[in-house]
């Protein structure tokens, strides 16, 4: 709005009229030249049309100002002459109490201090250089704010008019000004928000225009479309699919806004350098009150790892199928619907079912109803309660729940119902008929154990793998004076054994302790004794179990170690009962050999009639004496070889020598007597049998002893048999008969010095010693004795000598 104001100077030349306020001047001066007519009339005729202009220009300003009157800015202005003015509606506007007569000053007091300040150097700058301004400024009272507006009215040709303020009330529109920035603001951060949480998602999200175009995305679409940012996506249009799906993925956003609903479609895409499965989703978004549809919202959801998980999980569910297939339980899975989704062999057996019959996929219904009717099931009152409440654990099992089924042909089963993963149940069925009889076995034979032990009198204790104690009976509490209430605690066996120093000496407990402990921290058998200072005498052992625990056993032989003490007395007496036999037998034997050997002279000077010749009945008598003087010198030599073999001082004489030649020396000294008495003899040794090293002369010595007893108590035309062999690197010899044999209780005892058997042939031949000697000579050599023999049928012994290392003849002595 503009306001003419102040004078403007009248310009005559250019035809300007004058203003208002010069009319009167300028009659005056007409009428002072009255004189002058023509110039009077002329200046008369252009007065009265000046006059005209003037009234019309009045009236103009008057018109305006009435509209000035009207406006809703008030104004303050300066006029080119220096005049001010104030508007009617600024005065009310601010409310000035001078009215339009208000004074610049009164203006500006209306305002705070520091916008009065701004208001002064805006209005200096405007009256100085004409510089125009808008400041919106608060009132004193504060809640009111006016916009001051700084502008200078200048003329056509540049003349400055006047300076004026519009000043115009704008509380309501500042407040509305206020409110829309903060809406403004809000919305910016809202709109901030929502892209930093579209930006922040994992997935591509983006949004289509009516035209299906590319008018907004993620950085997650950006970085999947190859784009450097959001805005160059958008602007380039790029998609995320291969331009050859390019028309795929718009139709499938053409379809979600026709229909008016979400479609999704997956896509092959190539993200990253890697091959990926991509799910995209356009969801219709309505616009406007009436809801148009016209734009569509994408996002697109990467599936690759659940198409993979997917295909894992196919394998793992057909690899447990197999597992299940081969389990020997029986295990059957129904789905949420109660259909059969799987089962295994064994659940087939186990129920006697078809399976075609299972492959049709019967609900557990149909199952337990098959195998009501054929008896499968256990015998209750109501079946369709029973039914109902089989059911029902399909809505209302929640943890696994495990059962006895009692069949009514005896059979047990276990069963467990357990909660599927996937929606369902999953039944296992065990056949424990024979699990629970052994249980009852088991149970039976614990119980008899724990009898047992409580009955035994030996000490038994089982500690666990920490020490404490597991298992005792009474005779343990027994022997170490324990109470049951200590024992029924299960204490550790370091407070067990510090119960028993009790028993011990102080000089001996520490030894003692650290043996005990080591029983059971040890873990290793052991066993030994201990003497306890009340006179009593333990032996333990210790036995690592299996399972971790430790037995130990205690046993009081205080009695029994008395009557070992005795016995062991006893026998020390008998030891030397036996050595001074043997010595006084040795002794004997030395004396009796002189005399022996005097006698055997003289009777072979007799026998031999070196002196002269004896009748018949001398010849007998010295054949006799000669017979009885060569028996007794060979008992007396038989009897120093035992006594030597006994004391240890027996020397072996070994050398190599031919195993053949020695069995036939022996054989030429027995063959007289077996002709004698019609014995007949089988010979049974190779020729090759080669060498052995002994001491040749013992060796002979056994033979003759064993072919000896073979002719004396086998009967006439019995047989005796002399046979060797080489069996690896022993050479066996062998001498058997048909002779009366040896009852098997006295088979051992005949080894034995001055023992004979119980038959009277026996009692009436030798001394016993022949079979002592064979024992003792092969034993010296390293071998072995056996003696087989059957009463009445006759006896074979087999003697086993090793045949030694020497490859030559040789000789030595051990």
């Amino acid at each position: 709005m503009m306001l003419v104001a102040g004078p403007a100077l009248a310009a005559w030349p250019d035809g300007g009229m004058p203003s208002l306020v010069e009319v009167p001047s300028l009659l005056a001066l007409l009428a002072g030249a009255a004189g002058m007519a023509p110039v009077a009339l002329w200046l008369r005729s252009r007065a009265r049309r000046a006059a005209t202009k003037a009234e019309a220009r009045a009236a103009e300003a008057a018109r305006l100002e009435e509209v000035l009157a009207v406006t809703p800015d008030g104004y303050y202005l300066w006029d080119a002459d220096g005049g001010e003015r104030c508007s009617r509606r600024l005065a009310v506007t601010l409310d000035l109490f001078g009215g339009t007569e208000a004074t610049y000053q009164e203006m500006r007091d209306c305002f705070r201090p520091s916008e009065a300040a701004a208001l002064d150097a805006a209005v200096k700058e405007l009256r100085a250089e004409g510089v125009g301004f808008d400041l919106e400024l608060m009132l004193r009272n504060g809640y009111r704010r006016v916009l001051v507006m700084g502008v200078r009215a200048a003329a056509a040709d540049g003349r400055a008019l006047a300076d004026v303020l519009w000043v115009r009330d704008v509380t309501e529109e500042a407040a509305a000004v206020d409110r829309l920035s903060h809406a403004t603001s809000d919305l910016a951060a809202e709109r901030d928000r929502l892209r930093a949480l579209l930006d922040a998602l994992p997935y591509p999200v983006w949004l289509r225009d009516a035209h299906l175009s590319l008018v907004y995305c993620n950085s997650r679409y950006a970085e999947a479309a190859d784009a450097a940012s959001p805005a160059e996506a958008v602007e380039h249009g790029g998609e995320l699919v291969g331009s050859a799906s390019v028309r795929e993925a718009r139709a499938l956003a053409a379809r979600a806004r026709a229909a008016g609903i979400p479609r999704s479609e997956s896509f092959r895409l190539v993200v990253g350098g890697a091959r990926r499965l991509v799910e995209i989703t356009e969801v219709p978004v309505p616009e406007g009150p009436s809801r148009t549809v016209l734009l569509t919202a994408g996002y697109a959801v990467d599936n690759t790892r659940e198409e993979e998980l997917a295909a894992e999980l196919a394998r793992h569910v057909e690899a447990h199928g197999a597992v299940l297939e081969k389990l020997g339980t029986a295990i059957a899975i129904f789905a949420a619907d109660a259909r059969l989704g799987f089962h295994n062999t064994a659940f087939r057996r186990l129920w006697h079912l078809e399976e075609e019959w299972l492959d049709s996929r019967p609900t557990y219904n149909d199952l337990l109803d098959m195998l009501r009717d054929r008896r499968l099931l256990p015998e209750v009152a109501d079946y369709r309660a029973f039914r109902e409440e089989e059911l029902r654990r399909f809505t209302s099992l929640i943890e696994p729940l495990e059962d006895l089924l009692h069949l009514p042909d005896e059979t047990t089963l276990r069963r467990i119902v357990s909660p599927h993963p996937f929606g369902g149940l999953l039944f296992t069925y065990e056949d424990v008929t024979d699990a629970l009889v052994l249980e009852r076995s088991y149970n039976t034979s614990v119980a008899v154990q724990r009898e047992t032990l409580d009955n035994l009198h030996e000490g038994v204790a089982v500690f666990g793998g920490d020490g404490r104690l597991r298992l005792s009976n009474p005779a343990f509490a027994g022997i170490w004076h324990l109470p049951a209430e200590f024992l029924a605690g299960e204490p550790h066996v370091t407070e067990l054994v510090a119960r028993h120093a009790s028993f011990f000496g102080d000089a001996d407990w520490p030894a003692v302790n650290a043996k005990l402990l080591a029983l059971v921290r040890e873990r290793e058998a052991s066993q030994g004794r201990l003497d306890r200072s009340d006179g009593s005498i333990l032996t333990y052992a210790s036995v690592p179990l299996p399972d971790g625990n430790v037995l130990t056993t205690w046993l009081d032989v205080t009695d029994s170690a008395q009557v070992e003490r005795a016995l062991r007395e006893r026998n020390e007496a008998l030891r030397a009962a036996d050595r001074l036999k043997s010595d006084f037998i040795a002794n004997v034997s030395c004396e009796v050999r002189a005399p022996l050997t005097t006698i055997g002279g003289f009777a072979e000077v007799l026998t031999g009639e070196y002196y002269g010749k004896l009748n018949k009945r001398q010849a007998e008598y010295a054949q006799g004496i000669a017979a009885a003087a060569a028996a007794l010198h060979a008992l007396v030599a038989d009897i120093l070889d035992l006594a030597a073999v006994e004391a240890g001082q027996m020397t072996l004489h070994l050398k190599a020598f031919d195993v053949h030649s020695m069995l036939a020396n022996v054989l030429s000294l027995t063959r007289e007597r077996m002709r004698e008495k019609s014995l007949h003899l089988h010979f049974d040794c190779p020729p090759d049998i080669g060498w052995m090293v002994g001491d040749e002369r013992r060796l002979k010595q056994v033979l003759f002893n064993l072919l000896s007893n073979s002719v004396k108590f086998t009967p006439a035309g019995g047989s005796v048999t002399l046979a060797a062999q080489r069996a690896g690197g022993m050479i066996v010899l062998t001498v058997a008969d048909t002779g009366i044999g040896i009852p098997a209780p006295e088979q051992e005892a005949v080894f034995m010095g001055f023992r004979r058997g119980s038959h009277p042939e026996a009692r009436q031949n030798g001394a016993g010693l022949g079979l002592s000697l064979v024992k003792s000579f092969v034993e010296l050599h390293g071998g072995r004795v056996e003696l087989v023999s059957v009463p009445g049928e006759g006896t074979t012994v087999t003697c086993t000598v090793p045949a030694g290392e020497a490859d030559s003849p040789a000789e030595g002595g051990i």
